[in-house]
């Protein structure tokens, strides 16, 4: 380093060749650190009343758990878990049956599209579970899964946009 101060000129490119990529770091690391952390769960919307989503995390709570641990099963391609989780949806993790006869407490308190998409859910969790079980191929394996999302999607989004159906006629 000692050779580079004796020539004229070197010295000072360099110094801002540095300071330049220190700066350029220093700008990286303020972008980097501003980048907000990924979501854990759904933000709480502004439709549906804090009673019913303090009511609603409850319920969901086992089913977020049952979906990360199905999402790592179906990577893994382990279908006997896949087999097992798919099926927990189906038959246990339902707010609401929408064939249910009489009055469900929920039903008023959320929009019509979230019980809807979980009729549709149940029954892609059925298929996946019997694709699993039935040595399927891994692609219908895959398209059941996607299946299965697609709808995790819109009662998400049902949740966080639409009206509740004791508000509005959907």
């Amino acid at each position: 380093m000692s050779h580079l101060r004796s020539v004229p000129g070197k010295s000072v490119s360099i110094g801002v060749v540095l300071v330049g990529l220190l700066t350029g770091l220093a700008g990286l690391s303020r972008a980097v650190t501003a980048q907000r952390a990924p979501l854990t769960h759904l933000l709480p919307p502004e439709n549906v009343a804090a009673t019913t989503r303090a009511q609603l995390r409850e319920r969901m709570s086992r089913h977020g758990n049952t979906m990360s641990t199905l999402v790592k099963a179906v990577v893994l391609i382990d279908r006997p878990t896949i087999t097992t989780m798919a099926q927990r949806i189906a038959d246990e993790e339902l707010l609401a049956r929408g064939e249910s006869k009489g009055f469900d407490p929920w039903r008023p308190l959320l929009p019509k599209a979230f019980f809807i998409e979980q009729d549709a859910l149940r029954m892609a969790a059925r298929s996946l579970a019997q694709a699993a079980a039935h040595g399927e191929s891994d692609s219908a394996v895959a398209e059941r899964f996607a299946a299965l999302t697609t709808t995790c999607v819109r009662c998400h989004a049902s949740y966080l946009h639409d009206l509740p159906a004791g508000t509005a006629d959907q």
